[in-house]
């Protein structure tokens, strides 16, 4: 049978479309391991009543991807910040993660960013005036993306006595791209066993430039 030049070429055009769109679309999320140290060994880090904070703040592009899969992190203006903590009391301590704040050289203070909030601006060209579930953000976002971000994100530490825990905090990158005069303050964290609040903590972020 022979086939009309046109539609030959017409149908090679759908081939090659068709494998452009696959190909997209099957680009997989690669989930990456993170790479920890002890605390201290932090450049940014805060060692104060048994408990050491060292913190890993990605404001470049090659950090970002040290932690996630994804260049739209930064090209957003996003700030992930690593935490690692150690309790070396007795007693357990808890931190929420919305009880960190990032504050700026002007003295402003911000609170982390929901990751799923997070997923969501890096995913879609406009905002969403709506909440969604984790199933409709599956349509949107890759579902390994989602359970790593899920997975590495902060929420909310329990540590117990002679333990260490550690995750992710997203902030908006200072619009100058540095975080000169910018610092990490922790004004509630928790005596589990005793339920009071112990001394805050706060320390310059400038070493980990």
């Amino acid at each position: 049978m022979c086939i009309n030049p046109c539609l030959r070429k017409a149908r090679a055009r759908f081939y090659v479309v068709l494998f452009v769109a696959v190909t997209a679309v099957s680009a997989k999320y690669e989930v990456k391991d993170l790479q920890l140290k002890a605390a201290d060994q932090y450049a940014a880090h805060l060692d104060f009543q048994e408990i050491v904070i060292g913190a890993f703040p990605c404001n470049t592009q090659a950090k970002a991807l040290e932690l996630f899969d994804t260049e739209k992190l930064h090209e957003k203006g996003f700030l992930p910040i690593l935490l690692v903590i150690e309790n070396h009391n007795v007693f357990p301590i808890q931190i929420r993660e919305t009880d960190i704040y990032l504050v700026e050289t002007d003295g402003t203070q911000r609170r982390p960013i929901p990751y799923l909030d997070v997923l969501l601006e890096v995913s879609l060209k406009k905002p969403i005036t709506e909440s969604l579930d984790k199933k409709q953000i599956d349509k949107i976002v890759k579902k390994e993306m989602r359970l790593d971000f899920e997975h590495k994100s902060f929420g909310e530490k329990l540590i117990g006595p002679n333990s260490s825990d550690h995750g992710v905090v997203f902030y908006r990158l200072p619009t100058d791209g540095t975080l000169e005069g910018c610092r990490l303050y922790f004004p509630e964290v928790l005596n589990f066993s005793e339920r009071e609040m112990l001394i805050f903590f706060e320390f310059d972020l400038v070493g980990a430039q």
